[in-house]
């Protein structure tokens, strides 16, 4: 742990960097900056933003509010309430926005759902 108040690193290799009540608890996880993110998987990364939640292996997500990345290999990139859980989706900003499956990605707007593959 490096700067910051309340912040928790209890995976191996895991690291928190500034920011207030963030943890790291997925092995090799990371969480820069921010207030109450959530890197719980192996190799799981949240930057910034509030709320949010890296649970995938290898997921990514980057600001925003309350999104999660629970798929494998996803990512969330800002916005608010969106949710990246098939493997390798991605949700790219907006509110509200759903990549459901594998491959899958939604790229902004409001209350988008791609639940295909590719």
């Amino acid at each position: 742990v490096i700067g910051g108040n309340y912040n928790k690193a209890s995976g191996k290799r895991s690291t928190v960097t500034g920011g207030s009540n963030n943890e790291a608890s997925g092995d090799e996880s990371s969480v820069s900056g921010g207030i109450y993110n959530v890197a719980s998987a192996l190799g799981s990364v949240v930057t910034g933003g509030s709320g949010n939640k890296a649970s995938g292996y290898y997921s990514d997500e980057s600001g925003g509010s309350n999104n999660v990345a629970s798929g494998i290999d996803s990512v969330v990139n800002g916005g608010d309430a969106n949710t990246a859980s098939g493997g390798a989706s991605a949700v790219n900003g907006g509110d509200n926005n759903r990549a459901s499956a594998g491959e899958s990605a939604v790229n902004g707007g409001t209350n988008n759902i791609a639940s295909g593959y590719y």
